[in-house]
């Protein structure tokens, strides 16, 4: 991709950012909360009207939306001088983000970059909401808790960009807020400047407590190594002599090992998968910033307003990660039980007032998705005895926020809040080993959604709250206490770097395509495809290797913006709740391609396909299930040729004839 393309498009986007969060500064007072509040208020309204009227793929607003923000900064010059070094974290956490995403922005198979690549481009449709289900046609996308991957479409509608860029350039953005809103809290709980960067620095770059033991108990400790401790890393065969002493505690003979991953946000920002937990870490870091706020001097209406905000992450929470809500819940109606012990007075009302307001804004999406398959999945359970963390697994990842935890009590400076935060955040720890969310895993993997979404989750909350009170403390057994406790975990910084240059080498093909389908575009063919089908109408589109598992397929679909007839059949199962029709479409499909599908014209016609698309990977067997499915169809289906001799090799797609059939 082209440097001033990128260059212009980040210009144009921090731009239009800035403008909405200069727009909120008329109202909320803490600059960081504003560029926050400003954005958030843009995509709520913009997603509630989009219910009742789609703005269209491409709706005319850039030259407005720009001149508008340009002429709020110069109105606002004096605030931006002020807080530049806000901007400068923002900047931090965006351009660190853009830095992996521009070295690996393949939008592959691996993870769940595919889906969520799905859901964006789905949105950046621009129809009447919900959108097309672009991995089930005709259903619609309203089975999953999708409000950044809105965000991210509208990002790319406004700005021109393709789903791609949007995809990657929209992740930097939710990192740069992260960054922003983190240092934010910090900044007001800790005045110390080297315990800000440690901070900041621990959430960026700092693993978890396994950071360092990983390194002690492994030959060969590599980043999955660390975040898949316990469960994963301890019963492989490459452990040091105290590793094999240690994974014996560890384990129960008989026993399979429970896989409990603990992906610290420093790990999930790496991965470039677009995913909800982002959005969770989001608005931890907004509760937080507006919990400082509030601690440090917010009074009279911007007190009541931060209240307002405070109670609105909850249904937010619902509609961006349904999984952080019952911890977001305990934060933030920790933070008002608080109040209430504390006496104080004019809470309430505004908590009841913002609450009703974003329930209200995503009324239309709720009255949909709350009545969806997906819901089922929701039901918290008691962890089994055998689905137990072992404690020293536990202690081994979690001994830096204990330490934080039983230093919060030495803070005397501000100690009701470190009180609060060392109750809210011990039931935090204590729910997340006694409950689990029982999903559609089972067996030593029942428990692998709950921790690997809520362990990072409250791990993030400790540092940025608690840990930049204990920073700030005057106490030095609480300040440097804590700061011995975090620094250890920098470590970890070591191994994203050995992860980034190991992996690029294998990825210096795509370095800079924000595309994201290079992976699959290094096949001139395969490109070629793309970009011919891309330009021809929207239609039903087939595309072989789909099995019960991360595939491949469909990825020539969906970056050529089509429509699949399936996309992954276990992820829509597990949206949907194993709905019927996504297996016997599946076995169709693949009874299709292996050329054992009765009438497969009739059954093409029927289901609304307009393309059929026919890979190197459909050519097995000297391509003996060609000729016969091409006789079968031609009728109302006409072969595009892209590559191959039609015979023993053939590479291309069927295009549906609406026109009397061929005589």
């Amino acid at each position: 991709m082209s440097l001033v393309f990128l260059s212009l498009a980040i210009a144009g986007l921090w731009i239009n950012l800035v403008g909405a969060g200069m727009a909120a500064r008329r109202f909320v007072s803490n600059y960081a909360i504003a560029r926050m509040t400003g954005v958030l208020a843009v995509c709520m309204v913009c997603f509630c009207l989009e219910h009742y009227v789609g703005f269209g793929p491409r709706p005319p607003l850039l030259p407005l939306t720009t001149a508008l923000s340009l002429w709020l900064i110069w109105r606002a010059r004096a605030v931006l001088r002020e807080n530049w070094g806000m901007e400068v974290l923002f900047a931090a956490g965006f351009l660190y983000c853009l830095l992996w995403r521009y070295t690996f922005p393949d939008i592959d198979a691996s993870e769940d970059k595919m889906p969520n690549f799905g859901l964006i481009e789905s949105y950046m449709r621009g129809t009447q909401l919900p959108p097309p289900d672009l991995w089930l046609s005709p259903f619609r996308a309203n089975c999953y808790y999708s409000f950044q991957h809105y965000g991210a479409s509208l990002l790319g509608r406004l700005l021109g960009l393709g789903p791609g860029i949007s995809y990657h350039l929209a992740f930097c953005t939710m990192v740069g807020f992260l960054t922003l809103l983190a240092g934010s809290c910090i900044a007001a709980l800790c005045t110390w400047t080297p315990g800000r960067w440690v901070g900041v620095l621990s959430l960026l770059l700092g693993g978890s407590g396994a950071a360092v033991a990983a390194h002690v108990f492994l030959k060969e400790a590599y980043v999955l190594d660390i975040v898949r401790f316990v469960g994963g890393s301890m019963v492989q065969s490459e452990l040091s002599p105290l590793g094999r002493q240690v994974a014996a505690w560890m384990t129960t003979p008989g026993l399979a090992p429970r896989d409990l991953p603990m992906e610290p946000l420093s790990y999930f920002l790496i991965k470039g998968d677009f995913h909800p937990p982002l959005a969770g870490f989001l608005l931890l870091a907004f509760a937080a910033a507006l919990i400082a706020a509030q601690e440090t001097g917010a009074a009279g209406r911007q007190r009541a307003l931060n209240h307002a905000l405070l109670a609105a992450t909850l249904p937010i929470a619902l509609i961006s990660n349904a999984w952080i809500l019952p911890l977001q819940f305990l934060l933030v109606g920790g933070w008002f039980l608080f109040a209430a012990v504390r006496k104080q007075k004019g809470y309430l009302a505004p908590a009841l007032a913002g609450l009703a307001a974003a329930t209200a804004l995503e009324y239309p999406f709720l009255l949909q998705f709350t009545q969806q398959a997906i819901g089922s999945n929701a039901a918290i359970g008691l962890t089994g005895s055998a689905d137990h963390t072992p404690w020293l697994g536990w202690l081994i990842i979690f001994w830096p926020v204990l330490g934080i935890l039983v230093l919060g009590p030495f803070n005397r400076e501000r100690r009701p809040l470190a009180l609060f935060l060392v109750a809210v955040w011990t039931a935090a720890l204590i729910g997340t080993e006694f409950l689990y969310n029982h999903d559609i895993y089972g067996a030593q993997w029942s428990r692998f959604n709950s921790t690997l979404k809520w362990w990072p989750w409250v791990y993030a909350g400790i540092v940025v709250t608690l840990g930049a009170l204990n920073l700030g403390s005057r106490s030095r057994v609480c300040r440097y206490g804590t700061l011995a406790l975090l620094v250890p975990n920098l470590a970890f910084a070591f191994d994203l770097g050995r992860q980034y240059t190991g992996a690029y080498e294998g990825s210096k093909a795509s370095v800079g395509h924000l595309s994201g389908a290079m992976w699959i575009e290094r096949d001139d063919v395969i490109r070629d495809m793309i970009v011919e089908l891309s330009l021809r109408p929207d239609g039903v589109t087939l595309e072989s290797g789909l099995a019960m598992r991360n595939t491949e397929s469909p990825a020539v679909t969906l970056f050529a913006g089509k429509q699949s007839f399936l996309g992954w059949p276990w992820l829509e199962e597990a949206w949907r709740g194993s709905y019927l029709e996504i297996d016997q479409r599946y076995v169709q499909m693949n009874a299709l391609y292996a050329g054992t599908l009765q009438d497969p014209l009739s059954w093409l016609l029927h289901n609304n396909v307009r393309y059929i698309l026919w890979l190197p990977r459909d050519n097995a067997d000297k391509n003996a299930r060609f000729a016969p499915l091409r006789e079968q169809i031609k009728p109302r289906y006409y072969w595009h040729h892209m590559y191959g001799n039609d015979g023993d090799f053939a590479v291309g797609f069927w295009e549906r004839s609406d026109g009397p059939p061929a005589r």
